[in-house]
């Protein structure tokens, strides 16, 4: 079946959006609510001209004999007074949001040359009276969330785009209170308490969910004479940095930059994830158990604890490769080169917002690649002047392949090979809950499972960079 869409003879396929048929070609149409598979509709910046009507073109599936525009005068009208409403609510906050520059809202008004707020209360215009009855009613309405360690939620910049609904692998968001009083919260309004994989981070249009950060401590422990700051760097973070800072294409870029920043040393962390395969091979021989699960996935471990607690057992006790690795620097590395682990600042550079949750004394931070891009435009850095520079001796990593375990999985394949054992893989949290229920029933009899939350594992993390 063919439709036409600017005057062009497209061919679609069976039961293809509109929104889907023009991005397969090139043809570009803004959206707030949309998502790869996932589109709702709710944001109404998506809107084409079909006969006349203006329509959504992500949730209207193509038929025969379609004649669509996707740019006209009454289309970039509808969708700029559609971004004006939602721009209403975040006017004046771009300059103290974490996601300023980063922001899709913010990116879109500047688009569609969003420049006269006409549904934005002029001070002027107001008595004071109103004016605080307007401020109050406006916060009354605000949900700040902050009671957990890895993210922040605020319903002030929310834009009731359903993304988080849709994404979160186990429904911990929903809507909450009836007709104008609707904001996104979690059940009884309860603190955020799930597994932080941090999809919903990585996939919110605006600063409404970010991951927690520490910028001002770990500044000040940056630029603090005294102590040595370390970074180790997950592989799977080259994925996107480019993507948070174009400038950043390589590996030595990368770990130009961060020195630039004031780490002294910069690692691989694939040596922490050899440490954390010597030492999980280790358990699996002493243990006569079988159906034994790795541990090196933080989100994996946090949902067994809360939703699978009858294989609290199964885990083993492993901790994760960043923990190894910042051990063996506050205490190999620091003995060998008399320094006091005191002095030791370890920050690890990674994909997974979980590990904000996991990290214990040793790994003093966590920045995630979105936090990484906050901490750059914050020291003003000129990145076109920074040389490449070569990660620091003392941890070289002895097979290449442990790097792709951090970034994409595998470990139970190589284990497995290497004891001569059965294993069994599960990528993403419906494979997952398939193979819990299933071990549950007593259906599978094996001796390793490995298990990833992020589809495809750490290189599409929730602290990755869209």
């Amino acid at each position: 079946m063919k439709i036409k869409i600017n005057d062009r003879d497209l061919a679609t396929k069976p039961g293809e959006t509109i929104f889907q048929v023009c991005l397969r070609n090139g043809i570009k149409i803004p959206t707030l609510c949309g998502m790869k598979g996932i589109h709702e509709g709710v944001c109404r910046i998506c809107v084409v001209e079909c006969g006349g009507r203006l329509i959504t073109s992500c949730n209207t599936k193509v038929s025969a004999g379609m004649e669509i525009a996707t740019e006209s005068e009454k289309i970039s009208q509808a969708r700029r007074i559609n971004l004006e409403l939602l721009w209403a609510d975040h006017a004046g906050k771009c300059v103290t949001c974490k996601k300023n520059q980063r922001c899709e809202l913010q990116n879109l008004a500047t688009e569609q040359k969003i420049e006269n707020f006409h549904f934005i209360p002029r001070k002027e215009e107001m008595t004071d009276r109103e004016n605080l009855d307007l401020l109050k009613d406006n916060r009354s309405r605000v949900v700040v969330d902050e009671g957990n360690p890895c993210v922040s939620r605020t319903t002030e910049l929310c834009v009731e785009c359903r993304r988080c609904l849709n994404i979160c692998p186990t429904k911990e968001f929903s809507f909450n209170n009836r007709a104008g009083d609707v904001v996104v919260g979690t059940p009884y309004g309860k603190p955020l308490d799930c597994i932080f994989c941090g999809q919903c981070v990585k996939n919110c249009p605006t600063g409404a969910l970010t991951d927690k950060n520490d910028l001002d401590r770990i500044i000040g422990e940056l630029d603090d004479l005294k102590k040595m700051a370390v970074a180790l760097v997950d592989p799977a973070v080259l994925e996107s940095v480019v993507l948070e800072q174009p400038e950043i294409g390589s590996v030595g870029k990368l770990i130009g930059v961060l020195k630039a920043l004031g780490f002294e040393k910069v690692f691989d962390s694939g040596f922490g994830m050899e440490l954390a395969l010597e030492k999980m091979a280790q358990a699996i021989k002493t243990s006569g158990k079988g159906n034994l699960m790795l541990s090196h996935c933080p989100s994996f471990n946090l949902l067994v604890d809360k939703y699978y607690p009858q294989f609290k057992g199964n885990i083993l006790d492993v901790a994760n490769p960043d923990e190894l690795m910042a051990e063996a620097v506050k205490n190999g590395y620091a003995k060998r080169h008399k320094i006091d682990p005191q002095a030791i600042v370890v920050i690890s550079i990674s994909s997974c917002v979980a590990k904000k949750k996991d990290r214990s004394g040793n790994l003093d931070y966590v920045l995630t690649v979105w936090e990484l891009g906050r901490l750059i435009r914050r020291k003003n850095l000129k990145l076109e002047e920074i040389k490449n520079a070569g990660f620091s001796k003392d941890f070289a990593v002895k097979n290449e392949k442990s790097k792709d375990m951090i970034r994409m999985g595998g470990a139970a394949e190589m284990l497995a090979k290497k004891l001569k054992c059965k294993y069994v893989v599960a990528d993403g949290v419906p494979q997952i809950k398939s193979i819990l229920q299933d071990l549950d029933k007593g259906r599978i009899k094996t001796k390793i499972i490995e298990c990833m939350v992020c589809p495809g594992g750490c290189v599409n993390g929730g602290g990755q960079s869209r």
